[in-house]
This record gives C-alpha cells, sequence and structure tokens, in this order.
C-alpha cells in the first residue's frame, strides 16, 4: 500500500487534533454529539468530511489522498485520544472492501462519494460481537435484477443514520461474499442501543432487503478482501485504543502535579511515581503493538500476518487496559466521574477489546496461526 509522506502526514494528524480540540472537546462538542441520537449522523462526521479524511486511503483516481497503514493509525491515534464517537472507521473499512473486492463499476459508483462524505457506510459482519470468523446465518441469493438478503446482523454501529450497509453473507455452494444494501427500505428493521462509550449501535434483521452483490462471486478474491479488512481493523483499534492510553496518561500526570494531599502533590510521592513509571512502559508496549499491527498488514505471508495481527492484538488489549485501570485508580474516585476522561478513555477501551474478542479471541487466533 502506498502512503503519504511523513510531513503530510503529520500536517494532517496535527491539523486533526487541532480541529478536534476546538469543535468536539471532551466537554462541551463531545457531550453534545452524545446527546443526539441514532437517527443522524453525529456532527463530527462533517468535520472529518471537511478535512478530506473519508478519502485518506483511497486512489486520487477515485478522490482520496492515496494514504497507507501508518496514516490511518495516526489518524486513529488521534480519533482515540478526543474519544471521537462517529462512523468514519467503518465507512473506511468499507471503501477498502470496496476497492479490493468491487467492480470497476462499482468503484467508479461508490468510491468518489465515500471519498467526498457524500455516501457514509457500515459494516454488517457479524452474528456474534467480535472479529472472529463471520457466522453464516445471513444468506444472499439472486432475485430479479439484484440480490435479496435474509438473516440478522449485531453490532452495527450507526446503522439508522448511514446510507449503505456492507453486509457479510453467505451466497451459492457456502461462499461467502458482501451485499451492498441501502439502510433504508423495507427490508430493513433495527434496533438501536448505546454501548458504555456512548456510541450507536444496533441489531439489524434482514427480510428480503434489496442489494447488490460486491464484486464478482470470486471465493478467493472475496477472502483475500476480508482477510485484508480485518487486519486493517486491528492496526487501526490498536492506534485508537494507543491514542486513548497516551491521553489518559498525560491527563493523569497532570492530576498528580496539581492534586495536593498534606500540603504536597500526588506526584512527590515515591510509590506514586513509581507507578507511573510502570503505565509508561505499558504505554511503549501498546505503541510496539500498533507497529506489529501495521507490519501485520503489510506482510506477504498470510501466516505471519495472522501471527502479527493476533500478537498485536493481545499486546494492545493487556497494556492499555492496565494502563487505564491505573489511570482511574491514580485519579481517586474521581477518576469513573462523568466530569472526568479517564472513565471515559476505559469504557471505550472495553468496546474495543469486545469487538475484537479481547485477549481471549487473540490468543485463540495465535494459536491457530501457529504452524
Amino acid at each position: 500500500m502506498t502512503e503519504l509522506s511523513r510531513e503530510d502526514s503529520a500536517a494532517l494528524a496535527d491539523a486533526l487534533r487541532k480541529a478536534l480540540q476546538e469543535r468536539y472537546a471532551f466537554g462541551t462538542g463531545r457531550r453534545q454529539e452524545l446527546a443526539s441520537g441514532p437517527e443522524r449522523l453525529p456532527a463530527v462526521w462533517q468535520l472529518l468530511s471537511g478535512l478530506g479524511l473519508n478519502g485518506l486511503m483511497l486512489p486520487e483516481a477515485h478522490g482520496g489522498f492515496g494514504g497507507g497503514v501508518a496514516d490511518l493509525q495516526r489518524v486513529q491515534r488521534e480519533l482515540g485520544r478526543a474519544l471521537v464517537v462517529a462512523p468514519w472507521f467503518d465507512a473506511m473499512l468499507g471503501a477498502q472492501a470496496v476497492l479490493l473486492a468491487g467492480t470497476p463499476e462499482q468503484q467508479r459508483s461508490l468510491l468518489p462519494a465515500l471519498a467526498a462524505g457524500e455516501l457514509s457506510m457500515a459494516l454488517a459482519q457479524h452474528e456474534d460481537a467480535g472479529l472472529a470468523p463471520p457466522g453464516h446465518a445471513t444468506s444472499a441469493r439472486p432475485d430479479g435484477a439484484g440480490w435479496r438478503v435474509d438473516g440478522a446482523k449485531t453490532c452495527v454501529f450507526h446503522a439508522g443514520a448511514v446510507d449503505r450497509l456492507l453486509v457479510f453473507a453467505t451466497v451459492a455452494d457456502g461462499a461467502t461474499a458482501w451485499i451492498v444494501v441501502p439502510a433504508k427500505q423495507p427490508g430493513v428493521r433495527h434496533s438501536g442501543h448505546r454501548l458504555v462509550d456512548g456510541s450507536w449501535t444496533a441489531d439489524l434483521v434482514l427480510d428480503g432487503a434489496r442489494g447488490e452483490l460486491l464484486g464478482p462471486p470470486d471465493a478467493a478474491r472475496q477472502s483475500a478482501a476480508l482477510r485484508t479488512v480485518r487486519l486493517l481493523a486491528v492496526a487501526g483499534r490498536c492506534a485508537e485504543a494507543l491514542g486513548a492510553a497516551e491521553a489518559a496518561l498525560e491527563t493523569t500526570v497532570q492530576y498528580l502535579r496539581t492534586r495536593k494531599q498534606f500540603g504536597q502533590p500526588l506526584g512527590d510521592y515515591q510509590a506514586l511515581r513509581h507507578r507511573v513509571a510502570e503505565m509508561y512502559i505499558a504505554l511503549e508496549q501498546a505503541r510496539s503493538a500498533a507497529e506489529l499491527a501495521l507490519e501485520a498488514v503489510e506482510a506477504i505471508d498470510p501466516a505471519q500476518a495472522e501471527r502479527g495481527a493476533a500478537q498485536a492484538q493481545l499486546i494492545a488489549a493487556e497494556a492499555v487496559t492496565w494502563v487505564l485501570q491505573q489511570a482511574i485508580q491514580l485519579h481517586g474516585g474521581m477518576g469513573m466521574t462523568e466530569e472526568l476522561p479517564v472513565g471515559h478513555y476505559y469504557r471505550r477501551m472495553l468496546v474495543l477489546n469486545a469487538l475484537a474478542g479481547g485477549p481471549a479471541e487473540a490468543l485463540a487466533r495465535l494459536a491457530q496461526a501457529e504452524p
């Protein structure tokens, strides 16, 4: 995969951080976003679209920047720091699926609109939450000029607000493929609910939903596209978790410097200094996990890619969760209040772990990847 120059990528991340600080501050912009309902895209979606981020990893021929995995991770770190709740990452993964599996006509039809932010998309992959291989309870078959989709999906983010659903389903002879399904039609029913981090998700029932097969029914091509999208999901979520841990540690250090007990800052106590030092060590492990996930996406050998992604997922889940737990503890009872961000970082990590299956899923994948 190509990527932006180091200077351009850093400038983009810096511009994103400044924009989020101005318009998505924790106590103002983010709180207003969380108060909105599930039937509209959050306002931060327009901010990300205005910066051109929807086309970050798409070729210039389709209206994108031509960025790579490292650029995706830079953006995800900033979104993790700011606790952004928006369907941007799903739309990014969906665009990659179209790029890798779609026909040239589908790419010309969908990708420029996705790059411009004019079209929003959510992934509907799993009958169960997590990044385990998708279940096969959802099926699709040719019906007239299109495809009919029947089944159910869980944990579809912002399903009530997006324009398209990218549904992973079983097609003829037990093969699997993506079906592009318009989200607003009689054959699609969804029941929305919030997760602990404030994000909107939904359980879907697909009953005769109409859609279009993404790409030709080529099993090898579909499998390769699914694997790449799954590896990208691991790389992006590792980077998001890293950004959350960095911000939580910075907040904790500042709190220890200013909060006083018995007339002196908490940061003067040696035991707390040691705890912070251990948090920095764990943060470096999380940073290494993000780099390992990046290498997994770019690996040529599929077995090496699977091992790297599983290792990265395991290290990030354990290291970042531990850092965030310590951040809460060092803030005392205030750590879990709504007014301070550290508890919100921990809740977001709970969701990321649940999406990926947590350490148990990573260990299972690692065992499967071993020769």
